[in-house]
């Protein structure tokens, strides 16, 4: 997939956390060298496999921040946060876009989607969500 130097970088976007706290794409945490946005649905059965994944392996994704997405209600966001045990993990942030800004930037046709970035710079876009061992792959640099 080609991308344009617009969409090489993190989008603008203002997420509302499952914690009560607003965060924007200028204020995410820096001591991650990757991060991965998710654009997911909590009653997606693929979104459930990427989270399960992402916890089997979460040993080798200790230095990936995980910002989760969603346009669903609260309520349901929060459940599936609770469901995969993310509530409270430093390297996970799980929200409500409410202005669509993440989807509207990428145009993702299925849940999840993932995009991966190193040091800011988009590396790869997963259009029908991770696979899971390719995404180690990159993370490990092999």
């Amino acid at each position: 997939m080609l991308f344009r130097s617009w969409i090489s970088r993190i989008p603008a976007f203002v997420l509302n956390c499952i914690d009560g706290r607003e965060i924007t794409n200028k204020q995410l945490p820096t001591n991650y060298k990757y991060i991965a946005l998710i654009f997911f649905s909590p009653d997606c059965s693929h979104c459930e496999t990427e989270a399960a994944n992402i916890n089997k392996y979460a040993d080798k994704l200790n230095g990936v921040l995980f910002v989760w997405n969603s346009y669903r209600d609260m309520i349901s966001i929060k459940a599936f946060a609770e469901k995969f045990k993310f509530v409270n993990k430093p390297n996970m942030i799980v929200g409500r876009d409410p202005s669509y800004m993440i989807p509207s930037f990428f145009h993702p046709k299925m849940t999840p989607f993932v995009a991966l970035y190193k040091n800011g710079s988009l590396l790869k876009v997963y259009d029908k969500g991770a696979d899971i061992f390719d995404f180690i792959k990159i993370i490990e640099g092999k």
